[in-house]
């Protein structure tokens, strides 16, 4: 199908291109309860192609670009049809003239990803989803698990030709419980392998924080807190600075980061980052060869990381667009974050980090207050932090987390931040 792709694209003049086939095979499980509502597999393959078009306006070189969707089932003629209309669309695209990635030409294929049979790790992950749901007052009400593997082959006219598998496990579960006030909690997941400690670990503190928010009260009163983020919210946070260092961002004078950077300013009273972007895949989606990219080294920006187009604007090497990062384990044990008075809220209706403004928060479902004497169990208000104040003063905890986006720390605590209450 790529040759037939390729030779149609070549008989319409049309030189530089960009090829992507992915084949998915995926298993599905579906639950009411416990029970096995639906299974499902998948195969699927898709074909995505970019077209490039050179134009000048005014003496100025620009390339355009389009893209289209090809399918198996399509004729030579369809095809052609939707190639022609797309070149055509790539002249209103027009940017700053790029290079594509080059290669030599050669087929290489990197099986760094070892094959998983998806059925066998959605079972897997459904029963250590369902292996903590024992408690008599809160359950998990309904879920659904997916166990995708996506074998991908990317060509362009500059020569490359790679192909590599990426397997992935996501998914999201409703915990319930009714003894006060009749509660659902929404959860979701999202692993890079099989990680049965993990997600029996998120069902646990799921059902446990439905119990919780069943009888928590509107009770929190608005005022300046030293709060406790974990999990996916610290990933949220720690998401500011890796877009703040993306060649895009600063391109499009968004971002004012440049090598050197002092990422949390002068005066940093808590721990410093230590930020690297790890490649959880061998080629970018262009065919950029990628690498763990140490980003931010005790608190200084050490690289700006991208895609190939916005990567040569700015004179640098492209790195592909990075999906996950690893943050070096806090100093602090949770156990001591918690001997001082704190708000660690654990569930969010939706938690938010805005890059521009540098505000974070979200309206909390779920929080515990401590006072330095009693723990009450709080929900309403929200929080609403600004980034630019709050990481002077970062501690991580020693405990750990990962998942698809994230590996690092489990918790954080950040002083001083404003929260609304809700009384």
């Amino acid at each position: 199908m790529i040759n037939k792709i390729i030779n149609i694209l070549n008989s319409e003049g049309i030189e530089k291109f960009l090829i992507t086939k992915t084949e998915k095979s995926s298993s599905e499980l579906f639950f009411i309860g416990k029970k096995l509502d639906v299974r499902r597999s998948k195969n699927v393959t898709d074909y995505n192609v970019i077209v490039y078009r050179d134009i000048e306006r005014d003496g100025i070189k620009l390339r355009g670009s389009a893209g289209a969707g090809i399918f198996p089932s399509m004729s030579d003629e369809e095809i052609k049809a939707k190639l022609k209309e797309t070149y055509f669309a790539a002249q209103f695209a027009a940017n700053p003239f790029f290079e594509l990635v080059r290669g030599d030409g050669r087929a290489i294929v990197d099986n760094s990803v070892e094959h998983r049979s998806t059925e066998e790790a959605v079972q897997t992950m459904a029963r250590a989803l369902f292996s903590v749901d024992n408690d008599k007052e809160a359950f998990i009400n309904s879920a659904e698990l997916f166990a995708v593997n996506n074998a991908t082959r990317i060509v362009n006219s500059d020569g490359i030709d790679v192909s590599f598998n990426k397997f992935n496990l996501n998914g999201e579960f409703v915990t319930q419980c009714k003894t006060e006030e009749d509660v659902e909690l929404h959860y979701s997941f999202d692993y890079d392998n099989v990680n049965e400690k993990a997600l029996a670990e998120k069902a646990a503190e799921g059902i446990r924080a439905a119990k919780d928010r069943s009888v928590a009260k509107r009770c929190l009163e608005s005022g300046n807190y030293d709060i406790i983020l974990s999990g996916s919210e610290l990933a949220t946070v720690l998401s500011y600075y890796t877009n703040k260092s993306n060649a895009a961002y600063i391109y499009a004078h968004y971002s004012d980061y440049a090598v050197g950077t002092k990422t949390q300013g002068e005066d940093v009273k808590g721990e410093k980052l230590n930020i690297t972007c790890l490649a959880t895949q061998p080629y970018s989606e262009e065919g950029t060869k990628m690498e763990d990219l140490r980003l931010v080294q005790n608190g200084e920006l050490r690289a700006i990381h991208g895609g190939n187009r916005f990567a040569q604007y700015l004179g640098i090497k492209p790195t592909g667009f990075y999906e996950k990062i690893k943050l070096e384990a806090g100093a602090e044990s949770l156990e001591n974050m918690k001997k001082k008075p704190y708000l660690q809220a654990v569930k969010f209706s939706d938690f938010q980090m805005d890059d521009f403004t540098g505000h974070f928060g979200g309206e909390i479902r779920l929080a515990y207050l401590f006072d330095g004497e009693k723990i009450t169990k709080v929900t309403g208000g929200s929080i609403n932090g600004i980034i630019t104040k709050a990481h002077t003063n970062f501690v991580f905890s020693e405990e750990q987390y990962e998942d698809s986006r994230y590996a690092g720390p489990l918790a954080v605590r950040i002083e001083n931040v404003a929260v609304a209450g809700s009384v």
